[in-house]
């Protein structure tokens, strides 16, 4: 299959861009016994795509931070609000959100699971 020559100067577009990145996935845990696995989730997702990580202070109970991958950085609570001293100043939770493509909430506890069904239905979809 023979290929166009570029028309006025116009090339390839996959010529001029950079590789495509890996995903960006922030990844949740919330605070339940199965956060002792959050370690091992967080390996298994930096095989495919860039992970950061953010833990409630009750899931802190359960996830032991040496068994985080180098590359994962773990915020929390303390992260958020010593970032902020004044409107104009970073906030943590922005930045994230526009950092990341999808946020998994992967060792979810039932209690927070009901917290976010509760409040989902104050915005109904129909």
């Amino acid at each position: 299959m023979a290929y166009a020559e570029p028309v006025h100067g116009v090339t390839d577009a996959r010529q001029v861009t950079n590789l495509p990145r890996k995903p960006r996935v922030l990844l949740a845990a919330s605070g339940t016994v199965a956060a002792i696995k959050f370690g091992n989730l967080c390996s298994c997702f930096s095989y495919w795509v860039d992970v950061k990580a953010v833990a409630t202070l009750p899931a802190l109970h359960f996830i032991d931070k040496t068994t985080l991958s180098k590359d994962v950085i773990l915020y929390t609570d303390e992260h958020e609000w010593s970032s902020w001293s004044k409107i104009g100043d970073r906030v943590l939770h922005i930045e994230l959100r526009q950092w990341a493509d999808v946020v998994v909430i992967a060792l979810l506890s039932a209690n927070t699971l009901s917290k976010i069904t509760y409040h989902g239905d104050l915005y109904p979809l129909s």
